[in-house]
C-alpha cells in the first residue's frame, strides 16, 4: 500500500485535491490510500480516502511554523510514502522547512512523473526552463511541490474516512493576523479563463491594446515570462513554469516564441492559434492554426473584425 499525503490550501482545495493524482502516479501499479491535512478546514472535502482533520482556531492562516509541526507530528504517526503541497507562496513556505525537519530531499514545480524498472521519477524545467530534469527520488517520504492545475484528478465523489487529529504541545502562533483587506481590482484568474489572449516578447505594443480583443471573445489578457521580466506585464497574468498554469478552450498566443519554461504552463489546451514572424518558433508546432505576421497587426484586424 502506497501511502501518500496532501496539504489542503484553504484557500485553494479544488486545486489541492488534483494533487490526488500526483500520488496515484508515483504509486505506479501499487494500491493507494490518500489523505488529506485539513487544518481548520471551512468545508467538508471529497475525493480523498481520508481526510485528517485538526481543528484548532487559535493557529493563525498562513502561519508556516506551526503548519511544518502539525505535518511532522501526522507523518510521524502514518508514516507516508510521499507528501505533495501545493506550490503557492504559503506551499514554497512550508514545504522546505518540512523537508529539513524530515530530512529528506525537495523536488519543487514538478511538472510530470514517470515510474519505471529504474524507480520513481520526477520531472520539472531547470536552467531557466532550457531543460527538463529527471529527478530520482531514492528518500522515504518523497516530497514535491505542484504549480496548481498542472495536475487534474476526475473523482471527486469519494466520501472520505474522517480522522480528527489533536498535536500535541504546540506553541502559540508567532504571527497574528489583524486584517484581511480584498483587493480593490476584480480581476479574473488567468487559470479560471476559458479563453486566454497572450502575449510574448514578439508583441511590440502595449499589452493593454489586447483587452479589446479579449473581451469581445470573453476572454482575459495574459502574458509570458519576457515581457513580466520588461515590466510590460504583471506577474498576476504571467504563463509559464514560474507563472500560472492555464488550460483554456483556446489559447491564442501573439509573438510568443514558446520556450519550455512558457510551453509547461500550458495544460490540456484545446486549441491553440500561434501568430509569429518566426515560423520556426516552437509553438507553432503545438498549434492547431498558424498566423505567419505580425502578432499586434493580426490582433489589432482580428478586434475590429469580430466588433463587426
Amino acid at each position: 500500500m502506497f501511502k501518500g499525503l496532501i496539504l489542503i490550501d484553504n484557500d485553494q482545495v479544488d486545486y489541492s485535491l488534483a494533487l490526488v493524482d500526483v500520488v496515484n502516479r508515483l504509486a505506479g501499479e501499487e494500491e493507494t490510500y490518500v489523505y488529506g491535512l485539513g487544518i481548520n478546514l471551512p468545508e467538508k472535502v471529497k475525493g480523498l480516502d481520508a481526510v485528517i482533520q485538526v481543528d484548532a482556531p487559535t493557529i493563525q492562516p498562513k502561519d508556516s511554523r506551526l503548519t511544518t509541526d502539525i505535518i511532522e507530528q501526522v507523518h510521524r504517526k502514518y508514516q507516508f510514502d510521499s507528501i505533495i503541497i501545493l506550490a503557492t507562496e504559503f506551499g514554497r513556505m512550508v514545504a522546505p522547512r518540512l523537508a529539513m525537519r524530515l530530512e529528506v530531499g525537495l523536488v519543487a514545480d514538478i511538472t510530470d512523473i514517470q515510474v519505471d524498472k529504474r524507480g520513481k521519477k520526477l520531472i520539472r524545467p531547470a536552467f531557466s526552463g532550457n531543460i527538463m530534469a529527471s529527478i530520482v527520488c531514492e528518500s522515504t517520504p518523497i516530497m514535491a511541490s505542484v504549480h496548481p492545475n498542472v495536475f487534474q484528478t476526475e473523482d471527486l465523489t469519494k466520501e472520505p474516512e474522517v480522522i480528527d487529529f489533536i498535536p500535541i504541545d504546540l506553541k502559540a502562533s508567532s504571527i497574528e493576523v489583524l486584517e484581511v483587506v480584498e483587493s480593490a481590482e476584480s480581476t479574473v484568474d488567468i487559470r479560471e479563463a476559458d479563453v486566454i489572449v497572450s502575449a510574448g516578447g514578439g508583441f511590440t505594443q502595449p499589452i493593454d491594446q489586447l483587452q479589446d480583443l479579449a473581451d469581445e471573445l470573453t476572454g482575459v489578457v495574459a502574458a509570458s515570462k519576457q515581457l513580466v521580466d520588461r515590466k510590460k506585464a504583471p506577474r498576476e497574468i504571467q504563463v509559464g513554469q514560474s507563472g500560472k498554469t492555464v488550460s483554456p478552450d483556446l489559447y491564442i498566443a501573439l509573438g510568443i516564441y514558446g520556450s519550455t519554461q512558457h510551453i509547461e504552463g500550458l495544460k490540456n489546451v484545446k486549441e491553440i492559434i500561434s501568430v509569429n514572424t518566426d515560423l520556426g518558433a516552437p509553438m507553432n508546432y503545438l498549434a492547431s492554426l498558424v498566423v505567419h505576421g505580425d502578432a499586434a497587426e493580426f490582433a489589432r484586424k482580428l478586434s475590429t473584425k469580430l466588433k463587426g
